[in-house]
């Protein structure tokens, strides 16, 4: 196997490890379930498409909102694909660094 190098510019917290987390919303209250996220941006997976180079306002935490950031997002793909159901994975950059606090709840 190949020695990879993880480029990323902000180490990631694993919402496993973060339940509060877990579960957001992309604006205008569409749930999305958040894998990861750092002080520059998340990876998150929703039932709707997301369009890399748009802007888009989340909610961190749901029912009760943690925080609330802007970002745009950088990629996205189809990451479950059947008869009954699309869903799709995206990165987003924040726009401004969010500062985390706590974490392992």
């Amino acid at each position: 196997m190949a020695n990879t190098v993880d480029r990323r510019a902000h180490p990631r917290v694993s919402t496993r490890d973060w339940r509060t987390l877990a579960r957001g919303r992309v604006r205008p209250g569409r749930p999305a379930h958040i894998l990861d996220v750092s002080t520059g941006g998340l990876l998150l997976e929703t039932d709707w498409r997301l369009l890399p180079g748009t802007r888009v306002e989340l909610q961190l935490g749901d029912p009760v909102a943690l925080y609330r950031v802007a970002g745009h997002i950088l990629r996205c793909h189809i990451s479950v694909l059947d008869r009954d159901r699309v869903r799709y994975r995206g990165a987003v950059a924040f726009e401004e660094w969010l500062h985390l606090q706590g974490g392992n709840e």
